[in-house]
């Protein structure tokens, strides 16, 4: 092998290790666990834990996380519309803390973008399911 392949594989090497999923810092990761704060996972991908004390939807059940998802902070299911999530989201963030940032309500998705005190950005999406059911997602901020 030319030893300028050699040194193209090193640097696609770095560079794909270094695009990891973001982690808060200061935060201990959530590896595989469950809790009713909505962190429940099978699988060894690394997340970044709720805060203490962060609002979840009364009669939210916590759900199983994807694998494939490494942005997905929590997952929870309930029997209301989503549209009953956003309402009591757009209450709850502000009283405990967190700075809304941008709120965009509509039909089949809604989501509020929101800070942490950390300035870290994330996100509450809530949507319907197939099922009839609603699905609150806390996740990393994404375009």
């Amino acid at each position: 092998m030319r030893a300028s392949s050699i040194v193209h594989l090193l640097l696609l090497a770095g560079l794909t290790a270094g695009c990891g999923a973001p982690t808060e810092r200061g935060s201990p990761s959530a590896a595989a666990s469950a809790d009713a704060s909505g962190t429940a996972s099978a699988s060894s991908v690394e997340r970044a834990q709720l805060p203490e004390g962060f609002p979840v939807l009364p009669g939210a059940v916590p759900a199983a996380m994807p694998d494939d998802d490494p942005g997905m902070i929590a997952l929870w299911t309930t029997d209301q519309p989503g549209s009953a999530t956003h309402d009591f989201y757009v209450t709850a963030l502000p009283s405990a803390g967190y700075r809304i940032l941008g709120l965009y309500p509509g039909g089949e998705w809604a989501i509020i973008r929101f800070a942490l005190p950390n300035g870290a950005i994330w996100q509450v999406v809530a949507y319907d399911t197939v099922d009839g059911q609603a699905a609150i997602e806390v996740r990393w901020d994404r375009p």
